[in-house]
């Protein structure tokens, strides 16, 4: 390898990753890979490395150097730290597959993503040995409502209502809307009259999500394709169905949507 170039190869490679990390971070593609509390981190992280590279750059000759005084980086362990991380921001998606959707499996229980922690105990009695209206919240104070009236609600939201009663109450007979990703049911479906609304719960990176998903009946014929992102209202209930409640929304409109700025949720 040339001298000079060789010289600049090691401030060369962390100023290859460090400006990737960093577009990554600034074009928001981070969102898709990456959980909010981990972005500060990744941004951090491209800007030290950034640093370094210039630091390396300006070091006069004999410093930071390997045992025979070079400061270089053989071509093997050059292509080993800049092509696979050309290569994946080259072809990396900053979606899901439907194929990818299906190897994981789509969860329709809370108790199968892995943060499921039980519900609270419910309202402890009064001195008269009865739990009164009072020591309930007002479910208007927390549940957000569209212009309809219909309650914003997210698919986790309904998997943990199937399984707390008070949440459960909360959402059962009434009507909500729901955005997410359409996936057909595989199974549990004799009428195919059903598909699974799916978001992808991820607890650190999009390495680890997990489809959250809850089942959507609908008479409708639907046009649309896997994983196409459609906004579904309609009405909340909790059917037991083998043995345990499951979230099933019965739909009255169906159109599809722009996806969030933030395809996962946390």
């Amino acid at each position: 390898m040339n001298p000079r170039l060789s010289r600049l190869s090691i401030p060369a490679v962390l100023l290859l990753w460090g400006v990737l990390i960093l577009y990554f971070c600034l074009s928001g593609r981070i969102v898709s890979y990456l959980h909010p509390s981990f972005q500060w981190f990744a941004f951090a992280s491209g800007v030290i490395l950034t640093l370094l590279a210039a630091a390396v750059f300006l070091l006069p000759d004999g410093h930071c150097c390997d045992s025979h005084g070079s400061h270089a980086l053989g071509l093997p362990s050059l292509a080993m730290l800049v092509v696979p991380i050309l290569a994946t921001t080259s072809i990396s998606q900053d979606h899901f597959s439907a194929s990818t959707v299906l190897n994981r499996r789509v969860l329709e229980h809370i108790e199968d993503l892995p943060a499921f922690t039980p519900p609270l105990d419910p309202p402890l009695p009064q001195h008269d040995g009865t739990v009164g209206e009072g020591t309930m919240m007002d479910p208007s104070l927390y549940l957000q409502t569209n212009t309809e009236g219909q309650i914003l609600a997210e698919t986790v939201d309904l998997m943990y209502a199937a399984t707390d009663e008070t949440m459960r109450s909360d959402f059962d007979g009434r009507e909500v809307e729901v955005v997410g990703q359409l996936m057909p049911a595989r199974t549990g479906s004799p009428d195919n009259n059903r598909f699974h609304l799916v978001r992808l719960f991820v607890m650190c990176c999009a390495a680890d999500a997990r489809p959250a998903g809850i089942i959507v009946q609908t008479n409708e014929s639907l046009n649309f394709a896997e994983m196409d992102w459609v906004k579904v209202s309609g009405t909340a209930t909790f059917p037991v169905e083998n043995g345990r409640h499951k979230a099933v929304l019965h739909a009255n409109r169906i159109i599809e949507t722009e996806p969030p700025r933030e395809s996962f949720i946390y």
